[in-house]
């Protein structure tokens, strides 16, 4: 019996084995050969915040640490059964192997490919398939069943050029800072924020203030890969006394901004003049994302600039694989599947709950089978 479906992790079971790949909370470790995580944002690492420790991890030495760090604020031991993973470390075993590439979407970000023996089987979690100031684009896998994510798998997200998003992003922080306006990009700390202290500190020659938060992913980022730039906390004292000098640019992480944002941080941070707000994200495509973020918070810039990969570059990366079957997950994985199917005809199914059909029901037959669910079912998917 082989099976992939979603259960708090993705999970793949086939020729006896079972694989969880980026678990959320409490998560089921049990009869899991492996446990596989992608990278060390929260919906990925989650699952192992609490989780005993001698669960088998396989992870980069980067989201290793990030995990290490997360557990330590939970007061939890360090996992004491991590494989480091990366481009030239695998694991072989008699009945697997597992081999991991980039994925190009965060520092130590992975996607892996199990072989079987029997199948190649491989896992993207999220990837960015263009280059970034921080991360090179995404690696290729050669495998037979590809599983990839979807967060912008449907045709209105397609990005603008990378290059024109920074120079828009540059010009907006200068003109803000030539008039003495202190200047707050808000997006995600591990990822976005590394790429803004270095696209601000190189392009613009500015020293960054970012958030505690942020400054300690800088510090893991720089402590694996290569410096950032300048940049301080901004609840340091030489931070403070940078904040009172008046403008300024500060990286803030996006979660914490709230209704009046610019009043909240101006009496928070603890500004003269009220602060300029731009959100870096890929969903700014979206013209109701910008108008939400302006109505909700009282931003008045946001820039598309992600660390996923856009609708063509996902197509582009299946047509790059060649799979024989893929299975698309979390965001947009209905439209993602369907248009794989029609733009590249590859037989493609998105994966949906714990109740998803075997393996061999999509790579035996032409077409998927579709299950009708009783409303009992609906109900208990929605509650997972």
């Amino acid at each position: 019996m082989k099976r992939i479906y979603y259960d708090k992790g993705l999970i793949v079971e086939t020729e006896g084995l079972r694989f969880m790949f980026d678990p959320r909370a409490n998560a089921d470790f049990q009869r899991v050969e492996l446990v596989l995580v992608t990278h060390g944002h929260s919906d990925h690492v989650s699952g192992l915040v609490k989780a005993s420790g001698d669960v088998r991890v396989g992870a980069s030495r980067i989201t290793h640490e990030i995990t290490k760090l997360v557990r330590e604020r939970a007061e939890r031991n360090m996992l004491e059964n991590t494989i480091l993973l990366g481009r030239e470390f695998g694991i072989e075993e008699d009945e697997f192997s597992v081999r991991a590439y980039d994925a190009g979407h965060c520092m130590g970000s992975l996607q892996f490919k199990i072989d079987t023996g029997e199948q190649l089987i491989g896992y993207t979690g999220d990837i960015n398939f263009c280059k970034s100031m921080t991360e090179r684009k995404a690696d290729v896998m050669d495998c037979e069943i590809l599983v990839m994510e979807a967060t912008y798998g449907s045709e209105e997200y397609v990005f603008p050029d990378r290059e024109e998003v920074y120079s828009d992003v540059l010009d907006y922080v200068e003109d803000a800072v030539s008039d003495g306006i202190p200047t707050i990009l808000a997006g995600y700390s591990l990822g976005k924020c590394q790429e803004l202290t270095r696209l601000i500190s190189r392009g613009l020659g500015y020293e960054v203030l970012v958030s505690e938060q942020i400054f300690e992913f800088n510090r893991i980022f720089e402590r694996f890969k290569y410096p950032l730039g300048k940049y301080l906390c901004f609840n340091s004292e030489e931070g403070r006394e940078v904040l009172e000098e008046g403008g300024c640019v500060i990286l803030i992480p996006q979660p914490v901004l709230r209704e009046n944002a610019p009043e909240r941080m101006m009496k928070s941070l603890n500004l003269r003049t009220q602060p300029r707000i731009a959100v870096c994200s890929g969903w700014a495509v979206n013209r109701s994302f910008q108008f939400s973020m302006r109505r909700a918070y009282g931003v008045d810039a946001v820039f598309p600039l992600s660390s996923h990969a856009d609708f063509n570059q996902l197509l582009d990366y299946v047509r790059a694989v060649e799979p024989s079957q893929v299975y698309t997950t979390f965001g947009n994985p209905v439209s993602l599947a369907k248009h794989i199917k029609r733009k590249l005809k590859i037989k493609a199914q998105p994966v949906v709950n714990r109740r998803q059909q075997t393996l061999e029901a999509y790579t035996v037959n032409q077409e998927p089978q579709i299950t009708i669910k009783k409303k009992e079912d609906r109900e208990d998917e929605e509650s997972t």
